[in-house]
């Protein structure tokens, strides 16, 4: 908890200060640069960016379940099972005006794994997370940001003879980061990392993603990059408690409309 208050404590120093820097940039323009900014940016300065469809493809699942020991030998230590994809599907926009800039995308994955060896597992995952910042530009197309990802997992764990058992748990967790945002008239290229938990609600959860926005025409284009994703969440059950470490990472591909 201590280190969650300190995380969020350096976070909005650090919106304040730039934002009073950019602030003190911006509040006297020269005639000239007023002009240039009315006559490309005819709506203000706003920038609203829709992905309505976005798909992910992950080409990479790896499932690590730490198996506490159980009655008759078996268990115990991290279990690396063969993971496999039942599908996902992403969403998002963004608004941008002047320095500030949100964003919001939502996820969901169905993933799961088999272990065959003895004590044989079998584990069904259904991640489910949505996530918005708000950020500030520090440095050309840099941004520090700040904001909140809810993340909900639903998995259903089958170990040897023992009956299944079902959980659901959902948390929402603080999340700080950088972006970096290149808009141009027909090309953007998008980069953003950012991690959560710090103990409040997952124990960690970790995205990375990149894409590019090609743009034939007006208000609309096409979107493609790569993104990874990294949970870790842990529940306890009749006194034993299991650690779920999960990896996803993959092709992301869609259509954007720009106005």
């Amino acid at each position: 908890m201590t280190q969650y208050v300190r995380s969020l404590v350096l976070l909005v120093v650090i919106v304040i200060a730039t934002a009073g820097a950019a602030s003190a940039q911006t509040q006297a323009p020269t005639n000239t640069q007023t002009q240039a900014t009315a006559s490309s940016s005819p709506d203000g300065g706003w920038k609203v960016t829709l992905y309505p469809v976005l798909v992910w493809v992950p080409m990479g699942i790896s499932i690590d379940v730490n198996v506490p020991p159980i009655d008759g030998g078996g268990g115990g230590g991290g279990s690396i099972v063969d993971g496999r994809f039942d599908g996902a599907f992403l969403g998002g926009f963004s608004v941008s005006h002047r320095f500030w800039r949100i964003d919001a995308d939502g996820l969901w994955a169905a993933v799961g794994g088999d272990r065959p060896q003895n004590p044989k597992l079998t584990v069904d995952v259904d991640a489910v997370y949505f996530h918005a910042t708000g950020g500030v530009r520090v440095y050309k197309d840099l941004y520090v940001v700040g904001g909140v990802r809810r993340y909900a997992l639903k998995y259903n764990v089958k170990l040897a003879d023992y009956a299944p058992f079902e959980r659901k748990p959902g948390v929402w967790d603080p999340v700080i980061g950088i972006g970096w945002h290149y808009a141009g008239e027909k090309l953007e290229a998008h980069a953003t990392f950012d991690g959560g938990g710090f103990g409040v609600g997952a124990d960690v959860d970790i995205a990375a993603a990149f894409h590019v926005d090609w743009k034939p025409i007006r208000h609309f284009g096409l979107t493609g990059g790569y993104q990874v994703l990294y949970l870790k969440a842990s529940d306890t059950v009749a006194g034993r408690t299991f650690t779920f470490e999960q990896t996803l990472h993959g092709p992301i591909a869609g259509i954007g409309f720009y106005f």
